[in-house]
């Protein structure tokens, strides 16, 4: 098993588990700089369907769709989870994960290098590490302020 998939595992691993702890009455509160936990899990889940759909489509021989900014990105996956109760949201957290590890587990080692789009140097390796540091090093540090109290 690659380290990097092993290390995005465990990362998530612990946040969803500092999440299953906050507390509930809390769960829609602005917390964190302006998310609530419900839409700082909708913004994750997005990013996760993102970084799946670009191997996807890596893995197919296509360039993915460019998602623009990282700014816009986010308030697009807000946006999109605004009317969703948070089973929704959660589930929607979970499914994001397990399509992100499901579509690596498969990733030729070839292809953990190569550019998504041409001209950029955004590769599968690097989406990982990004997405694995926002889980454990900002994500779950916010989460767990709130779940120590």
């Amino acid at each position: 098993m690659n380290p990097l998939l092993n290390s995005y595992k465990e990362a998530r691993k612990s946040f969803i588990q500092a999440v299953d702890k906050f507390p509930k009455q809390k769960r829609e509160e602005v917390l964190f700089d302006k998310w609530s936990l419900k839409q700082l899990i909708t913004h994750i889940a997005g990013w996760d369907n993102c970084i799946a759909d670009n191997v996807k489509c890596l893995k197919e021989g296509k360039e993915p769709p460019f998602y623009g900014t990282v700014n816009d990105f986010n308030a697009r996956s807000v946006e999109s989870g605004k009317d969703w109760g948070w089973d929704k949201a959660y589930q929607e957290l979970i499914k994001g994960g397990e399509r992100v590890i499901k579509e690596y587990e498969s990733l030729e080692p070839e292809l953990w290098n190569k550019p998504f789009w041409v001209g950029r140097n955004s590769t599968p390796e690097k989406f990982l590490k990004i997405v694995t540091k926002h889980y454990s090093h900002e994500h779950l540090p916010q989460v767990l302020k709130y779940v120590m109290l």
